[in-house]
């Protein structure tokens, strides 16, 4: 699988395109793709403030090992990754490339801060599906032709509230929201949610603190609320960075800690071992890649033999590469870009043992898939399983 990487104008090697080609035929349409490869696109924040890699590189990932057992009746996938870097024009300027351009029949494994916010009409003009590996903003779970295979962070924003208040039976359940522009409103609406499931009032919601910032201001207003449970929104590096205020603020074992899925990962678990800050816990939308069984096994066999990095977001990009195979194995006629949505929009299920519940395509803005998602803990030995699917209501 050949590399290359163009620059975007001027911009840094960090933010230049990482284009993952498989096969190395002329550039062809995507309503006429002809014999050649198979042309798939991702638009990704690989690089930025809140960055994705792990996700289109598992999409990847699947995509080589179906080229090296013969393609598609024969035909390679040239799989497109770009990286936006966080920035919605980058994001705007990587899909109409991939799209008008290159000529992609879809997109599979991406995994944005602002891909959705960007290029959801832009998805819906040019009739192309997106099965993102990871929805990250609101649009992603609202915008026609985008279908997150995740639960999302709205919804797992919402399963920890809920975990917080009916499992862990916590009376005064506390949100902290570290503010990420065009996200936060999301947060909102999820504790709003959670609000009419349970009855119940938060007790408390602090904006203090934007993400990547210092989080001790949060803890302190925390602390201040009398809090036994608080649900906050991070990355791998701002979880330990916040757990690691927790600990100085000595509200370690005052509250229970509960943050996203992105901190679930063999790196944070560490970090939170060394700075003796565990007992932290973090919603899992997929199964536990800690576990074991068939679907785990198989997926972190794809990706250990790419040297593909096995995180609980990858399972993300290699179940939209999943997803998407799975579609177009099952089109009798030449795959199009009309194929492919055609395909799509026709689309009852496709198993996806990966997930809590089958992958659905609704290709409409009122979608709205049953979406579950568990709850693990980081511990001593490591991340253990504490919840059943948590479906909400």
């Amino acid at each position: 699988m050949n590399v290359r990487a163009r620059r975007l104008g001027m911009l840094s090697v960090a933010t230049a395109t990482i284009v993952m080609m498989a096969g190395c035929s002329p550039t062809s349409s995507g309503d006429d793709a002809g014999a050649g490869p198979i042309k798939v696109g991702a638009v990704s924040s690989i690089t930025g403030p809140a960055p994705f890699p792990d996700v289109p590189a598992a999409a990847e990932a699947v995509f080589r090992e179906v080229n090296e057992n013969g393609g598609i009746d024969g035909r390679t996938i040239e799989y497109l990754s770009e990286d936006d870097g966080g920035d919605p024009a980058l994001a705007g300027q990587a899909a109409r490339r991939l799209i008008d351009e290159e000529g992609v029949v879809a997109l599979a494994g991406s995994a944005s801060l602002v891909d959705c916010s960007a290029n959801a009409t832009v998805y819906a003009d040019r009739g192309v599906v997106s099965i993102a590996g990871a929805g990250v903003a609101p649009a992603c779970f609202t915008a026609s032709h985008i279908a997150p295979v995740n639960a999302g962070g709205f919804e797992g924003y919402t399963a920890l509230l809920y975990y917080a208040s009916e499992q862990l039976e916590a009376e005064r359940v506390c949100a902290v929201i570290l503010t990420v522009p065009g996200v936060t409103d999301g947060y909102h609406d999820s504790i709003r949610r959670w609000e009419d499931l349970t009855g119940t009032s938060i007790a408390m919601v602090d904006e203090s603190v934007a993400h990547g910032d210092d989080p001790t201001p949060a803890v302190l207003a925390a602390r201040s609320a009398g809090c036994d449970a608080v649900v906050f929104n991070s990355s791998e590096p701002v979880a330990a960075a916040f757990m690691n205020s927790v600990k100085r603020q000595g509200q370690l074992d005052e509250a229970a800690w509960l943050t996203l899925t992105a901190a679930f990962t063999d790196d944070a678990l560490t970090t939170l071992q060394q700075q003796d800050t565990l007992g932290l816990y973090v919603n899992s939308e997929f199964l536990p890649y800690t576990g074991s069984g068939p679907a785990v096994d198989q997926w972190r066999s794809t990706l250990e033999k790419a040297g593909a990095e096995p995180t609980s977001l990858s399972m993300g990009g290699y179940t939209s590469a999943k997803v998407l195979v799975s579609v177009l194995e099952g089109i009798d006629s030449e795959i199009t870009r009309e194929t492919v949505t055609d395909a799509f929009e026709s689309l009852d299920q496709v198993d996806a043992p990966l997930l809590g519940t089958p992958f659905t395509y609704e290709g409409t803005s009122e979608a709205d898939p049953d979406r579950a998602t568990m709850v693990v803990q980081a511990t001593d030995d490591g991340w253990e399983t504490v919840s059943d699917w948590i479906h909400l209501p």
